[in-house]
């Protein structure tokens, strides 16, 4: 995997965790973000974890995909990610 951009997020519990960023999508009408992203890309076979980014009280946050159709958009793009 080529190099990739680290950010560092806060979770749940106020602890700052490192990620790497693999890409950003956006929906088709262009009204949602989604971070695909692992924690490590060193590793032989990387898990790869996707989130909507939603953008709240001038921070963004990190969100569950709950509906459908951008689940199907996400796995697809992971799909041809994994391909690469």
């Amino acid at each position: 995997m080529k190099d990739l951009e680290t950010l560092k997020i806060t979770n749940s519990e106020g602890k700052e965790i490192e990620i790497k960023v693999i890409t950003i999508l956006k929906n088709p009408d262009n009204t949602k973000a989604f971070l695909i992203y692992t924690f490590d890309d060193k590793a032989e076979n990387v898990d790869i974890y996707a989130s909507l980014i939603k953008e709240e009280n001038d921070t963004y946050v990190l969100d569950s995909i709950t509906e459908k159709e951008d689940w199907d958009m996400v796995q697809k793009a992971i799909k041809e990610l994994s391909e690469e």
